[in-house]
């Protein structure tokens, strides 16, 4: 499957099958058998383009819950590492607001520009190519770096201002927080921790 423009909608399978009244297993399965106009991410994350979504709706009789959120790029992400997935971030996959990713790729799905991006200190280009965390997308985000404890002394992520140094895993409560301070207004530099 090819790598979509960045100016289509996508969705997740998980977002399509709450909105279908499926699993995503199903949905994961239609994918598959080419009911729908879809790409897999390079975290192996299925991404469905919106109007297949809609036009299957139409074929098939079917009236899809639209919320409107699924109109607006999520505000957080996360980019973590592929080598250790942990409880939270199935859980964060689960949040409507929140977009968990595991290859800097992935950030090109992300068509507006995010409030908050929390990275994970373990990836290891991370610190050989800093460059992605310079994304136009990523201009006024505030960029969170967690794990910072396993930062190499020689990374150049040790300089940037930019970023703010967390030391421990992600977490719900983590994530919460900000989502917290950007539902109060709060300025991106007085963003909760």
């Amino acid at each position: 499957m090819r790598v979509p423009q960045n100016t289509q909608n996508y969705i997740s399978t998980s977002q399509a099958a709450r909105m279908l009244g499926l699993s995503v297993g199903t949905v994961q399965r239609m994918v598959q058998n080419g009911a729908f106009k879809a790409f897999v991410t390079h975290g192996g994350h299925r991404r469905i383009l919106s109007s297949s979504l809609d036009d299957y709706c139409k074929e098939h009789g079917l009236s899809p819950n639209w919320p409107e959120r699924l109109h607006k790029p999520p505000q957080v992400c996360v980019l973590h590492d592929v080598e250790h997935m942990s409880p939270a971030l199935q859980s964060l996959q689960e949040w409507a607001c929140v977009t968990v990713m595991t290859h800097p790729l992935d950030l090109m799905d992300i068509g507006q520009a995010m409030a908050v991006l929390f990275v994970d200190a373990r990836i290891a280009w991370l610190h050989a190519s800093p460059v992605h965390l310079q994304n136009a997308r990523l201009q006024d985000a505030h960029i969170v770096l967690y794990n910072s404890h396993s930062l190499p002394s020689h990374s150049p992520l040790h300089e940037a201002r930019h970023l703010q140094l967390f030391p421990g895993d992600i977490s719900t409560d983590l994530v919460d927080g900000y989502l917290l301070c950007l539902r109060r207004g709060q300025p991106q530099s007085a963003l909760c921790h």
